[in-house]
């Protein structure tokens, strides 16, 4: 593969790149080097991905071979000695993160992250060791875990099999790390972590975490950067780390949702319930037996009924809340969910030991609901993620929180109750005679509204250097504002697809001049929906092969598929093209994209219709064939008075600088601008 020196280092890059390949490579080579961060957009069809891995993994060989160069001159002695070692002191004053880092690369999914892995497979790097982190859902091989539903319960079963040794996957972890198997394939994406477990017979989940110490960059979800519970879980080490966050568009909406949360009356009843069905269990005539099961319980009856007290105080104050608007909520500053904690003795002192406690029970409960009425623990992991995430290292920064953060108490409103629980195994809070209550139950919401919170506490980690790069980030003055990271290089490339290659046309009116108009007054109308299906129709006959069609959100996508099914434009369009539709479960949703992608390749082209910010609009590829033409029959706007959006409003009026003050009138159009985004980053570029 052809080389170019790019800021000084030598990138093997597979043809001459664009002017706007080597600017971009430039400024990340730059961050790199220097210990900075850098916010990058380059749209898409400029080959961001490919750029990105190229001169990232040309600057860290390049890193390797000056430290290997100093050891050497440092290991021959004489003058070459002094010379290494104020090579070393100058190296060490220009940042203090010397030594070689690690790359992590982090991106919103996984079909995101599979794609740059693919992506690096093609390059002149495939030699360097590259390891992916994925949940055990994706990558556990044990039969009794697996059949668990949801990744929460896999998590719990999970741990259980590693404390009481009953893994065997998990116990060859050890002995097989080194095999040849792991180690001879430099890159391992998930298909390849999980195609070696079942060979080996060992755990791909723990796996690649030992893969992790000798890879030189490792691809993970956003969530396990940002969320500081997920990055003590999955023991990410962030010290001299090179992070790259791709599709950053989003970043501002996960930075804020991975500092938010939000606990229900209705959890809080059920988290009663559950400790009071444990209690009992231990204090029945069976209790010898029960406590004589090989799953270990570590706590005792004493540690139950001092939680059972604080959960029933916790049920009181959140009852004795006056909400004074039941329609929208009542909004309060965020030292109140801090009183409303501590009146039931939940402190920053007391939280990591009732977080021990809450974790314990969840995991007994999931291995007792195999065999007995036990719920799975749910109410528990709901309250131990409420004090992780408000307990979080937050004394020392409390007016930051206080700026950042409100409370929102809402009604909350309950599903009917059956005579019994069934499913549950037991009477829940409604039922029960001992809790019942007569005030209104409750959502309490503890929302974040500052995304520069999360990023703070990523940048307090010790990283080398962060690189946010988007096909869409401008404008980047607020962005960067909003995230109040450091930065030292930004870069806003232009387009390389000539207006020529893309046709872009709005359809006012339908074949029978009936306008298009996709608000919510608007969408029941039958001349509408009517008129809305002869112009898919009409579209289908003229592009070839691929045809994607984007609603705002499913409700809408259901009600065109029913209306159109019932006055037969559903069969016409399907004379033309096999409709496709984007379903809401994972496995499903592989099955039809596949099924998509044949009927393409079988020349008997397709349509897909989806919904925007779903599964197909972002993290796809609909390169060539694939994707001749897409409509987007309307766009989601967040609702205007919806009590976070207004919150979020006032947020940014209160806190607007110099800096940031277009925040506010960019607000409402942040959702439009993610929406467009996702069509765009998907390879649209050979329509």
């Amino acid at each position: 593969m052809p080389e170019y020196i790019i800021a000084g280092i030598p990138v093997h890059f597979p043809f001459e790149p664009y002017d706007v390949q080597t600017a971009y490579m430039e400024k990340v080579i730059s961050c790199l080097r220097d210990g900075t961060n850098g916010v990058l957009e380059s749209p898409t069809g400029t080959g961001k991905t490919l750029s990105l891995l190229c001169s990232s993994l040309a600057w860290l060989l390049s890193r390797k071979a000056d430290m290997q160069s100093l050891v050497q001159r440092n290991a021959r002695g004489g003058a070459a000695t002094q010379q290494a070692v104020n090579e070393f002191n100058a190296i060490q004053s220009r940042n203090a993160s010397w030594g070689i880092p690690k790359i992590i690369y982090a991106s919103r999914t996984h079909s995101q992250l599979t794609q740059a892995m693919q992506e690096l497979k093609r390059t002149s790097y495939s030699f360097m060791r590259a390891v992916v982190l994925g949940s055990r859902d994706q990558l556990c091989i044990h039969p009794e875990v697996m059949r668990e539903q949801g990744n929460s319960n896999k998590v719990q079963l999970c741990k259980l099999r590693i404390q009481t040794r009953t893994c065997s996957f998990y116990n060859r972890v050890e002995s097989k790390k080194d095999s040849p198997e792991l180690k001879e394939q430099s890159i391992m994406d998930i298909e390849d972590l999980v195609k070696v477990g079942q060979k080996l017979k060992v755990c791909p989940y723990f796996a690649s975490k030992e893969l992790t110490s000798d890879a030189d960059i490792t691809f993970m979800p956003y969530n396990y950067l940002l969320d500081p519970k997920a990055r003590k879980a999955n023991k990410v080490d962030l010290n001299n780390t090179i992070v790259i966050l791709d599709e950053a568009h989003n970043i501002e909406k996960i930075c804020e949702e991975s500092a938010s949360v939000q606990i229900r009356s209705s959890d809080i009843a059920l988290a009663i319930d559950d400790v009071t069905h444990v209690m009992k269990a231990m204090m029945s005539e069976n209790a010898l037996d029960f406590m004589s099961n090989d799953e270990p319980k570590d706590f005792k009856l004493e540690d139950l009924a001092l939680l059972k007290e604080m959960l029933l105080d916790l049920e009181k104050g959140i009852d004795d809340i006056v909400v004074e608007n039941k329609t929208e909520g009542t909004t309060f500053p965020p030292a109140f969910m801090f009183d409303l904690l501590a009146g039931a003795k939940f402190t920053p002192a007391t939280a990591p030991a009732t977080i021990s406690l809450l974790e314990r029970l969840v995991q007994f409960m999931t291995v007792q609901s195999q065999d007995s009425a036990f719920r799975k623990g749910g109410s528990f992991e709901v309250l131990s993620n409420l004090l992780s995430v408000v307990f979080v290292k937050k004394e020392d920064i409390i007016a930051k929180v206080l700026r950042s953060f409100k409370v929102h108490v809402q009604i909350e409103e309950l599903k009917q109750n059956t005579k019994n629980s069934g499913k549950d195994g037991w009477l829940s809070k409604a039922s029960s005679n001992s809790t019942v209550s007569t005030k209104l139950p409750k959502i309490i919401n503890y929302w974040c509204f500052n995304p520069g919170f999360g990023m703070e506490q990523l940048l307090n980690t010790q990283v080398r250097s962060i690189i946010l790069t988007s096909g869409t980030l401008a404008p980047l003055k607020p962005l960067i504002a909003e995230l109040a990271v450091p930065i030292a290089q930004s870069l806003e490339n232009p387009h390389i697809v000539n207006q020529s290659q893309v046709f872009v046309k709005i359809i006012g009116t339908g074949p029978d001049r009936e306008q298009l108009i996709s608000n919510f007054a608007n969408r029941d109308n039958p001349k509408y929906l009517s008129s809305l299906g002869q112009t898919v129709l009409n579209i289908s006959r003229i592009v070839p092969d691929g045809l994607l069609v984007f609603f705002p959100s499913y409700p809408l996508l259901n009600q065109c598929v029913d209306a159109w099914q019932a006055s037969g434009l559903w069969a016409e369009v399907s004379r033309h093209k096999p409709i496709f539709v984007e379903p809401r479960s994972k496995d499903s949703f592989t099955t039809t994209m596949e099924e998509f992608y044949k009927s393409i390749r079988d020349a008997k082209g397709a349509v897909f219709m989806a919904v925007c910010r779903g599964k197909v609009s972002e993290g796809l590829d609909f390169a060539d064939r694939n994707g001749r033409a897409v409509i987007i029959t309307g766009l989601p706007f967040p609702p205007l008075k919806d009590p976070k959006v207004i919150l979020k409003k006032r947020y940014l009026e209160d806190n607007r600088t110099k800096e940031n003050e277009v925040c506010q009138y960019i607000f409402f159009f942040t959702m439009l601008l993610l929406t467009i985004h996702d069509f765009s980053a998907a390879n649209w570029s050979s329509m």
